[in-house]
């Protein structure tokens, strides 16, 4: 039974979602594990069709800027290889010797890419809406808990620390990246009970501590300055025989205080615009139309989006998650998991743009006129998805225990 749970064990860690770490809750994730080497493999894919705006409604993705109709697909391949063991056990350190240590390796690879209009605003603007390679790196390492045993309740805890190390593709002229352009730290402690041998809780709290952002992506929109977040997850699952099981599980993520963006540059490629091209291209990019009073008294236009500082409400999002397990001679399981946002508040500022008659940057040169935007934040330290998520796992016990 401790190989079984081990393995289950093994294929729950947090997922991964366009670079950034999202906690969601699994079967037996914070057990204690046979000592050995784990290794598995985990296929994350999503369509992005509605997203979350700063009060909490569900939007289509681009609004207000396109029409409904376009999306992000998205999919993500997870490498996992977990040590489980206790080189202390012979030592003096008592508190060591007697809890096992883990450590563990989280390789990605990640494809995302956006559709139509979402691609054409992006072209306007001189960006791309496409990305896929290599992941950020993630690797952590923690203690358990000693396990305690209450008649039909026995139970565990567990503490973990997680580094993001940004090694992921990324480029400041994209929409979508696969790494984020910042280190995270993220300590953890969670608990692990089991009931009657049937009924198996867990639960956890994380903060996640992000370092700073100095290349922002897709005209600034990706923070400089992201929030710290705070992650809560709670998993209930039931044990139905040796070789099926199913979860049930709601997580909760939520910035500590506003994200904050230094070098807002998003604007439109070609300048200066003509009257005719400035009336009707400036409302897909930026959320605006130029007003008909400039329109007609001006041969062309210039517009100089003012770099910040902005700040945004921050982030929050809500899942439900539901899964089942089917275990193989204990040494395989195929696992299915579909994830629903519930909740959620994605980041948004009020962009200011200048407009002028002559180059900015030319002597003298002064704003005729100044206009406000409305700008979506990108990426996970501001975009918050409304749409589900299928996971799909193949884990393999190669050295079992």
């Amino acid at each position: 039974m401790h190989r079984l749970l081990a393995l289950i064990a093994l294929s729950a860690l947090p997922a991964l979602a366009q670079g950034g770490i999202v906690f969601t809750p699994h079967l037996s994730e914070y057990a204690r594990l046979a000592p050995g080497q784990y290794t598995e493999f985990t296929l994350i894919t999503t369509r992005i069709e509605e997203v979350y705006d700063r009060d909490g409604r569900k939007v289509h993705t681009g609004a207000p800027f396109i029409p409904p109709g376009d999306r992000i697909d998205a999919s993500l391949l997870l490498f996992k290889s977990l040590w489980v063991g206790n080189p202390f056990r012979d030592s003096e350190f008592a508190f060591l010797r007697e809890r096992p240590q883990f450590c563990r390796i989280i390789a990605t690879l990640g494809h995302q890419q956006a559709t139509g209009n979402a691609v054409r605003r992006g072209l306007n603007a001189g960006q791309h809406s496409g990305a896929s390679g290599l992941g950020d790196l993630f690797g952590l390492c923690g203690i358990y808990g000693l396990e305690h045993r209450y008649g039909p309740v026995k139970g565990n805890g567990l503490f973990g620390t997680t580094v993001k190390v940004p090694i992921g593709r990324y480029d400041t002229d994209a929409l979508l990246n696969t790494g984020t352009n910042y280190w995270s730290v993220i300590p953890q402690l969670a608990v692990h009970a089991e009931l009657f041998g049937r009924i198996y809780v867990d639960g956890t709290f994380a903060w996640q501590f992000n370092g700073d952002n100095d290349e922002p992506a897709f005209g600034g929109l990706t923070p400089t300055d992201p929030a710290d977040v705070r992650n809560l997850e709670v998993n209930v699952a039931w044990k139905f025989n040796e070789h099926w099981f199913a979860d049930l599980g709601w997580s909760h993520r939520a910035s500590v205080g506003p994200n904050r963006y230094e070098r807002f540059t998003l604007n439109l490629r070609d300048q200066p615009l003509p009257p005719t091209s400035a009336c009707a291209s400036t409302q897909p990019l930026l959320g605006f139309p130029i007003p008909d009073a400039l329109c007609n008294s001006l041969p062309f236009f210039y517009l100089a989006p003012r770099p910040g500082p902005y700040q945004d409400r921050g982030v929050e999002g809500t899942l439900l998650t539901a899964g089942i397990y089917y275990v193989y001679r204990t040494s395989t399981v195929l696992n299915l998991r579909v994830a629903q946002p519930i909740f959620g508040r994605g980041g948004q500022i009020e962009a200011i743009y200048d407009v002028f008659a002559t180059p900015p940057d030319a002597p003298g040169s002064a704003p005729i006129a100044q206009l406000t935007s409305t700008q979506n934040g990108v990426q996970e330290a501001a975009a918050v998805s409304a749409s589900p998520y299928l996971e799909l796992r193949l884990v393999y016990l190669f050295w079992a225990p």
